[in-house]
């Protein structure tokens, strides 16, 4: 009798899976690849816009919330925070799978720090924290996790915040140049210059009275740094001030 049962089940499930239509063919799949490529040398608006013809042309595609989020990472890395959260929250409310969802989230955090919010930036990137690491998978790294995050603190005004989670950094990863600036500072200064060498580096420190500081590294820098600021908006103002002076370059550490 149970046999027949599940006999009876696998022929329904049968009839329910050849009632069900096929998943529509998409509509100039090349763009997918034309868009990645161009994403992988940069070109992050030839990119967009073949990203955004594919959506338009395939609305209802299975991986819909895979290309917004694409799509958005093209307009973060573009300089247009803005138009990445859109692009992320569009593909949050296309429900994806837990890993791409967290790196949605991960990425759009970073957008909303660079739009000028970082205390909502710093929500977004403890939420990512907090998620299982088997639900975030490896989309996002941990390195870079905990390295946005930090500045996200750092921005916030958390300096002791920002330094914890750059010790969660490996010394030795992609951050690694980084890491040596900002984990031994005790507060916040403004980068004006980084050097090759020593000699040009002192040429300009003394225009501003400013210290040097030596990174190692791949190769070694030279860094002319103004300042040291327990508070991240007394930084800011001298940052204002430095590139008003023609500075253009400068930017706050860390």
């Amino acid at each position: 009798m149970a046999r027949k049962s599940v006999v009876r089940g696998l022929v329904l499930l049968a009839l329910l899976g050849c009632s069900q239509p096929p998943p529509a063919a998409r509509s100039n799949p090349h763009q997918l690849g034309e868009a990645d490529q161009a994403m992988l040398q940069g070109q992050w608006e030839r990119a967009a816009a073949q990203y955004e013809s594919f959506l338009a042309e395939n609305p209802g595609d299975a991986q819909r919330a895979e290309v917004r989020l694409q799509l958005g990472k093209c307009r973060l890395a573009a300089g247009k925070p803005e138009a990445a959260i859109r692009s992320f929250d569009q593909a949050l409310g296309e429900q994806p799978p837990a890993p791409v969802r967290w790196e949605i989230l991960f990425r759009r955090a970073i957008a909303v720090r660079q739009e000028g919010d970082p205390a909502r930036a710093v929500e977004g990137f403890r939420a990512v924290i907090a998620a299982p690491l088997s639900e975030r998978g490896r989309s996002v790294t941990n390195d870079e996790l905990h390295y946005e995050y930090a500045t996200a603190l750092f921005r916030a005004g958390s300096f002791s915040g920002g330094q914890s989670e750059l010790k969660l950094c490996n010394p030795t990863g992609p951050y690694e140049r980084e890491l040596a600036v900002r984990l031994g500072m005790t507060g916040y200064s403004v980068q004006v210059g980084a050097f090759a060498t020593e000699d040009l580096a002192r040429a300009e420190a003394a225009k501003l009275n400013a210290p040097i500081r030596q990174v190692s590294g791949a190769r070694m820098l030279f860094l002319v740094l103004v300042g040291s600021f327990s508070r991240y908006d007394d930084a800011q103002k001298e940052l204002s001030k430095l590139l008003r002076q023609g500075y253009t370059e400068a930017f706050i550490l860390p």
